[in-house]
């Protein structure tokens, strides 16, 4: 892989559930899981089995054929919007191209307008188009002479940013990469109802926030946003490069010719999806999420830490904000068996799988404990 990535000095063997182990065989609590990926833990039998038949059949075929795999993983995902409103789907193969289509489809609903507007902290990936929504300088600096102009303003600043010539509003109801920062759900309504007054169509992130990690199958629904469109990625496959966006069949559909991807909605990462929204339901992962996601957050609130600020979370995406830099306290759970990654300078990300169990969030809390306590002294 390209230097760009840093390293971490850890080979992983095996795993399963939210344990790995890496190549000298020590286990470690897996809270990273591949960034979010692994939003149902490594190597869960269920989908382990269905990519297994899976690739016992072609493993990509032309998206003009018919797949049985990618059809039903199509109408899964378009259950997302109300039936009224018939959502459309398509797949491609990371959360970066889920919303690059995104700002293909906002151009083509609505032609003439040239204004487009994200959040401040916000992330939304590093190719160009996807850049240009993203906040932080430091993706930015180096592209910036190749960005299309976007309009960054902090939540509560959208409803007055949103006009005429605004073309589409991008919003991601838990800021994941920014910092963990949720949008409150006076934020959400006062976001959707500004778009519908103007006519701009609301698109939401829910690459990290979505399919059951926050406790819903959307994290819209608890902010009070009411999406046009909605960009989906990390678990939706179970870790496989699998993204997609849907939205409001009403608007019409790309331009023809205007889009396409050769491996998105292959039929082994449309099984794997498929049976992944299966388990959603039949283990009612979304609600165990918020179970999960609450015990966990009672634990941290336990430690009495001075370097604690403050704990913000939504189901299993976890934030603890401390004051001094979290790549430090990073290396140092990594080194006591604890696999977690920063969000922002001086923010801690947790991101369980749903297979976490309680004995994980009581240990993963009080190895933290142990590591701030050090660093205090």
């Amino acid at each position: 892989m390209s230097g760009i990535y840093g390293g971490r000095g850890l080979e992983i063997a095996s795993g399963e559930g939210a344990l790995v182990r890496d190549s000298s065989g020590k286990t470690h609590i897996d809270f990273l899981c591949g960034n979010g990926s692994a939003l149902f833990g490594h190597c869960h039998p269920v989908l382990t089995e269905a990519a297994v038949k899976a690739a016992r059949s072609p493993w990509t075929i032309s998206p003009g054929l018919v797949s049985a795999a990618r059809d039903g993983f199509r109408k899964a995902l378009a259950s997302l919007l109300p039936l009224h409103q018939k959502g459309r789907v398509f797949l491609c193969n990371s959360g970066t191209e889920a919303i690059e289509a995104a700002l293909k489809l906002a151009v083509a609903f609505r032609p003439g307008r040239k204004k487009i507007i994200a959040l401040r902290r916000a992330f939304h990936g590093r190719t160009l188009g996807s850049l240009a929504l993203t906040f932080n300088p430091q993706y930015r600096k180096a592209w910036t002479d190749f960005l299309m102009p976007v309009t960054h303003v902090a939540a509560d600043d959208v409803p007055a940013a949103v006009d005429g010539e605004t073309a589409a509003v991008f919003v991601e109801p838990v800021q994941g990469e920014g910092g963990v920062h949720i949008l409150s759900t006076e934020q959400g309504r006062a976001v959707t109802k500004a778009c519908r007054d103007s006519g701009a169509l609301l698109v939401a992130d829910e690459i990290q926030s979505g399919w059951g990690r926050c406790g819903s199958l959307l994290a819209s629904s608890q902010t009070g946003l009411e999406p046009d469109v909605i960009a989906l990625a990390k678990g939706l496959a179970g870790g496989l490069p699998a993204g997609a966006v849907i939205w409001k069949g009403e608007l019409g559909d790309f331009p023809a010719k205007g889009h396409g991807s050769t491996y998105g909605g292959n039929p082994v990462a449309s099984a794997v999806g498929l049976a992944a929204w299966n388990l959603l339901r039949s283990e009612r992962y979304p609600e165990r999420a918020a179970e999960g996601g609450a015990f966990f957050a009672s634990r941290l609130g336990e430690l009495k830490s001075p370097l604690i600020q403050e704990i913000r979370h939504m189901g299993l995406l976890l934030g603890v904000e401390i004051s001094v830099k979290a790549d430090l306290v990073v290396r140092e759970l990594q080194e006591r068996g604890v696999l977690a990654l920063n969000a922002g300078p001086k923010t801690l990300r947790f991101l369980p799988p749903f297979t976490a169990e309680k004995e994980h969030f009581s240990r993963v809390t009080e190895i933290l404990g142990e590591v701030l306590e050090t660093i205090e002294k």
